[in-house]
């Protein structure tokens, strides 16, 4: 029992009551603590989040777990002959960063082997295409060409347009080339759409691909949500590699120790036999599996997923499953009760976004997951798809009313009424949670004006809101490898405390405190995944995952937020990265 839970009985023993809170203190650590601890960690700021505990300046750690958490002098006391001690130089020490939702096999990939399209570093259609062309001339004839532009290339690049299939064939007649804009839409010239089956008259493929046509009915190259339909993944090796280590390199950097791993169901297999021989690894993996983005594909028993007994839980569990209701806002795929501004070739038909999963779907594919007790994720971009995830779950709460976590990804971002935020909270006793992308505000609320206007967007990134709602949103990157800058929590940070997004201060009003930022990346995306129990906080019992800040976060001026880096990032005790 801990000392803020202790004082308000006030029928303690008049021994207890004669004790100071520095005795009351060691006393309690001597109870919890007798093991010599592994590693200590001294000369700390430590914020634990952990409301009961609130600061401390050292921990024990034991078998990778938190033992004690208090005093320099009370830890040291827990050094036996073996106990490696760390100073950590009076810095300020913070739970280790969950990412709430990625896709980390996904980024890998993009990062290392696709052609380079992104802005800033890449301004134009027309420089677009000679990336493109570059890659043509050491790309064997027939080879598919893979392209990453960032999400709303659209309203970035000076053309204020995406590539054509007409200016793709021109550079790459003999390859066939998809250009990704985001995650949620792609431009295909017509050696791929060829190597896809697309033909005249064809709107849809096997997976929920759409596919836009011109006025005569042939494909215009724009494929939308087509992740389940486009051929091509890295190799097995290349997927053992990625989990293996280069994902936990990559993201421990930034201070990550917990990742919501979204991985495709067939990569699952891969990633099975590499939990084998990892006794430890360098970040946790918490796995969520499509099957295909519309839920078509995903087994009414989900066994199959789960990890080899071999695999050790701590790093490798699988928990949850994903489909897409929609597209997303960003490429004017996020299905609208209203339509987007203007019209564009590649706006899907009705301009009101596409639907990926239809309602009856949604309920289908949410009841299996709760009937397997793992998590359902419904990704719902725009307004209507965010109706139908709501649809879905309450229909699940009557239903099957448990605590089985019920989450909608995005949701909130784009936009949101104050009706949808009543739901939500409503649907919180039965275990409902969220993500959300804070870093898209310095990148995506241009692109919502255009898009959306001034009214709808507004209504976008109501952290503030969700939060006092008692929501607790899950921060989270959604690294697919398109944004690489989005690994970077820091930044996120920044954007949250000050609002500031690509269009100057946005709803400055919406603006949080530091504190619930680091909730935001921490606790509460530990929650979203089922683990609050484990990890998010320094509290004894929990996972030793924390890292360490270069700078003290709540001391700077919230404009420098941007520029703070992680120093050492810690799983399980273990420093797994250290800054020079």
């Amino acid at each position: 029992m801990s000392l803020l839970s202790i004082r308000p009985y006030q029928k303690i023993s008049s021994f207890l009551g004669q004790l100071s809170l520095a005795a009351l203190a060691s006393f309690s650590l001597q109870v919890q603590a007798s093991e010599q601890a592994d590693i200590i960690f001294i000369n700390g700021q430590f914020e634990t989040l952990n409301n009961n505990q609130p600061r401390a300046n050292a921990v024990a750690v034991k078998a990778e777990k938190f033992i004690a958490i208090g005093s320099n002098q009370n830890i040291q006391a827990l050094a036996g002959t073996n106990t490696k001690i760390v100073d950590l130089n009076n810095k300020l020490v913070v739970p280790g960063f969950v990412d709430g939702h990625t896709h980390p096999m996904e980024t890998m990939w993009l990062k290392d082997e696709w052609v380079d399209a992104r802005y800033p570093g890449t301004t134009s259609v027309k420089q677009a295409l000679q990336n493109i062309a570059d890659r043509v001339k050491n790309t064997p004839k027939g080879q598919w060409v893979y392209v990453a532009c960032v999400s709303a290339s659209e309203n970035k690049f000076v053309e204020k347009r995406l590539p054509t299939k007409a200016e793709l064939d021109l550079v790459a007649p003999d390859h066939p080339v998809i250009v990704a804009n985001g995650a949620h839409m792609a431009i295909a010239n017509s050696a791929a759409l060829a190597k896809m089956g697309v033909t005249k008259g064809v709107t849809r493929l096997p997976h929920g691909a759409g596919v836009l046509l011109d006025q005569d009915g042939n494909p215009n190259g724009t494929i939308t949500d087509g992740m389940g339909d486009i051929p091509g993944s890295p190799t097995p090796s290349q997927i053992q590699q990625y989990y293996a280590g280069d994902i936990a390199a990559f993201w421990n950097q930034y201070g990550f120790t917990s990742v919501m791993a979204i991985t495709p169901a067939a990569a699952i297999p891969v990633m099975q036999e590499t939990s084998k021989s990892l006794s430890k690894a360098n970040i946790r993996l918490s796995v969520s599996v499509w099957a295909a983005p519309n839920g078509d594909g995903m087994p009414e028993d989900l066994g199959r997923f789960e990890m080899p007994k071999e695999a050790n839980p701590a790093y490798f569990r699988f928990v949850a499953i994903k489909a897409w209701v929609d597209g997303e806002n960003d490429c004017r795929t996020g299905l609208m009760n209203e339509p987007y501004l203007g019209k564009l070739d590649t706006d899907p038909p009705g301009g009101l976004g596409t639907l990926v999963t239809p309602q009856p779907k949604a309920n289908q594919f949410v009841a299996i997951a709760s009937q397997n007790k793992k998590i359902s994720m419904l990704h719902c971009s725009g307004d209507t798809a965010m109706d139908i995830g709501l649809n879905a779950y309450e229909q699940l709460a009557k239903d099957s009313p448990s605590q089985t976590i019920k989450r909608i990804e995005h949701f909130g971002v784009f936009q949101l009424d104050d009706e949808q935020l009543r739901r939500a909270k409503a649907l919180k006793k039965y275990g409902f949670h969220f993500s959300v992308q804070p870093i898209w505000l310095l990148e995506l609320v241009n692109a919502d004006y255009e898009n959306m206007g001034v009214k709808r967007a507004r209504t976008g990134y109501r952290f503030k809101t969700l939060i006092a709602a008692g929501l607790e949103p899950a921060a989270s990157t959604d690294m697919t490898g398109i944004y690489l800058g989005n690994i970077n929590p820091f930044m996120a940070m920044y954007a949250m405390v000050t609002r500031q997004s690509d269009i100057g201060i946005f709803e400055p009003q919406e603006a949080i405190s530091v504190r619930d930022a680091l909730r935001m990346w921490t606790i509460w995306p530990a929650k979203a995944v089922g683990e609050g129990n484990v990890k998010g906080t320094i509290e004894i019992g929990k996972y030793a995952d924390m890292v360490v800040l270069s700078d003290n976060v709540f001391e700077i001026p919230k404009e420098k937020l941007k520029d703070v880096r992680a120093n050492k990032t810690i799983v399980g005790g273990r420093i797994v990265y250290e800054r020079n």
